[in-house]
């Protein structure tokens, strides 16, 4: 869809190229911003990310106001909209890892909470919407994690995780919210998120573990959010 719509835009600037009368009043970057966007929704589908969902679209209804007819409630309206149609749905459907137990979940009402989770957990999940929260892990036999921050800001700990079995799998979605990860310094890490107009910083890239090291896999998303990697 990037090339087609590259492509596009270079023809376009060259004459070669009619837009239809519905791109009419549309600037170059909005058409490159709605372009992300549709990116961003089809990522969120995937992934259930309601966030990722309802907000690009009111992005696209607010660079496409004229054609579409509804400056009267652009950009406002359409943003708290936006908002409470993610809070609602994030309601109605909380998402759920498969296999995964909740260890706990904070919504809109707490500022911050902190919660440890049970010993001997293979899989412990934890969630942040609408607020901010701490996280410690100290699970004795950890296998998998799963970590959410929605227009919020999550800090989890796992130095006081063990993996017996030498290799653990971190999964993260952060979209719109801020996101910390304290990863024991020993741990070999391997970072495979994926980043949609984000950051993802590892601030541990100097660090050499030993050839026996716990592999540590974080996978996952960004999507205007902000995640960082330390070790402790």
């Amino acid at each position: 869809m990037l090339i087609v719509l590259a492509v596009c835009i270079v023809l376009w600037k060259l004459n070669l190229f009619n837009l239809p009368l519905a791109f009419a009043g549309v600037s170059t970057w909005g058409l490159i911003i709605a372009a992300f966007m549709v990116w961003i929704i089809i990522h969120s589908i995937v992934d259930l990310s309601f966030g990722g969902i309802f907000l690009p679209l009111a992005v696209i209804c607010i660079i496409f106001d004229k054609p579409l007819g509804i400056e009267a409630i652009t950009p406002w309206i359409v943003l708290v909209v936006a908002l409470m149609l993610t809070a609602a749905f994030n309601m109605l459907f909380p998402k759920r890892h498969r296999h995964h137990h909740l260890k706990g979940e904070v919504d809109f009402g707490n500022k911050f909470t902190e919660s440890t989770s049970t010993d001997n957990d293979e899989y412990v999940m934890h969630s942040m919407k609408f607020g901010s929260a701490t996280k410690y892990v100290r699970s004795q036999n950890l296998k998998e994690a799963d970590l959410r921050s929605q227009f919020g800001e999550l800090s989890v700990f796992f130095d006081g995780a063990q993996v017996p079995r030498g290799k653990v799998y971190i999964h993260v979605n952060a979209s719109f919210g801020e996101m910390q990860l304290f990863i024991p310094a020993g741990w070999k890490l391997e970072n495979k998120v994926k980043v949609s107009l984000g950051d993802c910083t590892d601030r541990g890239t100097n660090v050499v573990p030993a050839d026996n090291a716990v592999v540590c896999v974080i996978e996952g998303s960004v999507s205007f959010g902000e995640l960082e990697i330390n070790r402790i």
